[in-house]
């Protein structure tokens, strides 16, 4: 008896072949309904989507796309313009000359609406389509304003420098290689970069209250004093011994020294915590000239020019000769010629006396002299033109004063304080921001302070939590 199981149906082999062919008919079958059920599904899937009756929407043609990009232009809607001709370029397909010159439009669209950043993108497509050399010298100022709109000065240097020498971008001169450090090549256009990031971070740390046009001014001037192959060259050999002494360091394994790991996260402690913060403050801080304004407006108190004169002196080591110069002015001397020969502040005795800065009402020192509470008082009792009828005494000897100019206190106009006013309302915002942002972290993070192992009462407890 066989030990393997046969679990086999027994066959009838004339039915084989008719079972055979009606397998093949049913599965015939069953494939046109499952395609049937697909044309179905296609059908009202058309239909749902175009709805009752309807047949789908065509396609836009080239001249209704451009219609479009036409009228938005008339309203001014310049971001939704540039993207109803980037439509058109897909559709028309217009020739190479056609291409720039559309480009060239969306460029300028983008520029209008402050997009500088894409309009560089466009007017770089206008030049890789064709060279319109109608259109070259303007493509080149508007990638000049663009660039200086981003504050990217030493790319506008290269650029301007590529232009002029009529270059190939791959040939550009910011190619040039300034050092090596084994297989490692720093070109001039990197070098050119390093000293703008610089910048940049030296602005984000001391420049964050000024205006962005007034941050780029200043970036552009802090450029241009570093833009002589000496200061470019010192800023690179600085660069390369960091460099160097970094690698070796690296190489040393002085990382692995406990205290060199603290101060390192100590440090990126400190960095992202900086930068995290910053990046708070510039998503959430947008302001326009309009609320400049309306700040100004709003704090028109805190921008009032005091009363304040300008003075000239005679400085002399006692009081007798103070009021023998008072009457010598009197009599026929004047009162520069006295200075220039009897003062004993030689600053600004060869000026007859001059004190440059002006001293204002209800301050207690006078620029140039010192603290003198009593000199103020009496010079805004004193008329432009005249001498104060007594001498001054303060710590420096007696001072002859004659009032030279004096001006009302006044309301300052915004022209005037506009930076300020930019700087005092940045601030405010930047410290709502600040708390806002601090009491969330406080929160997910579940900071508790224990103020009674410090001393400190419940009052101390108290304000902390009121910040949060």
């Amino acid at each position: 008896m066989s030990d393997n199981l046969d679990f086999s149906l027994p066959q009838n082999a004339g039915a084989a072949p008719r079972r055979a062919g009606a397998g093949r008919l049913l599965l015939g079958l069953v494939l046109l309904a499952v395609l049937a059920n697909i044309a179905v599904t296609i059908v009202v899937g058309r239909r749902s989507a175009t709805g009752p009756g309807k047949a789908a929407a065509p396609a836009p043609t080239a001249e209704t796309q451009k219609n479009l990009a036409l009228r938005l232009e008339k309203q001014g809607l310049h971001t939704p313009a540039a993207e109803a001709w980037r439509e058109y370029l897909a559709v028309a397909a217009p020739q190479a000359k056609g291409r720039a010159t559309i480009w060239y439009r969306i460029g300028k669209l983008h520029q209008d609406a402050g997009d500088y950043a894409g309009a560089l993108e466009s007017y770089y497509r206008s030049e890789a389509a064709a060279k319109l050399e109608e259109l070259a010298p303007e493509i080149g100022r508007r990638i000049q304003e663009c660039l200086e709109g981003l504050g990217r000065f030493a790319a506008l240097r290269q650029e301007l420098a590529q232009r002029v020498a009529g270059q190939p971008e791959q040939q550009e001169a910011g190619d040039v290689v300034v050092a090596e450090i084994g297989p490692q090549k720093i070109t001039s256009a990197q070098l050119d970069r390093m000293i703008e990031q610089q910048i940049e971070s030296q602005l984000a740390q001391y420049g964050a209250h000024l205006p962005p046009p007034e941050r780029n001014r200043q970036k552009e001037a802090l450029l241009k004093r570093v833009s002589a192959a000496k200061d470019r060259l010192q800023f690179l050999n600085q660069f390369l011994m960091e460099e160097i002494l970094h690698r070796k360091a690296r190489e040393l394994k002085l990382t692995d020294d406990p205290a060199i790991r603290a101060m390192l996260l100590d440090t990126e402690r400190k960095i992202l915590a900086h930068k995290l913060l910053e990046q708070r403050l510039t998503d959430e801080i947008k302001i326009t000239p309009g609320d400049v304004k309306t700040y100004y407006e709003a704090h028109q108190a805190d921008y009032i020019q005091p009363a304040r004169a300008r003075i000239s002196h005679i400085l002399v080591d006692d009081q007798e000769k103070a009021r023998a110069a008072i009457a010598a002015i009197e009599k026929s001397d004047t009162f520069e010629d006295l200075a220039r020969s009897i003062s004993t502040d030689e600053a600004t005795a060869a000026k007859g006396g001059e004190l440059p800065d002006w001293l204002e009402a209800g301050r207690p020192h006078a620029p140039g002299i010192g603290a003198a509470p009593d000199l103020v008082a009496r010079v805004f009792q004193t008329d432009p033109g005249n001498v104060i009828a007594e001498p001054v005494k303060t710590d420096k000897g007696y001072h002859v004063i004659k009032v030279r100019e004096r001006e009302p206190q006044r309301q300052k106009t915004f022209a005037e304080v506009q930076q300020e006013a930019y700087a005092a309302l940045r601030a405010q915002k930047e410290n709502e921001v600040r708390e806002r942002f601090l009491s969330e972290l406080r929160d997910e993070y579940n900071l508790v302070i224990h103020f009674s192992e410090f001393g400190a009462g419940q009052d101390a407890a108290t304000q902390a939590d009121e910040k949060k």
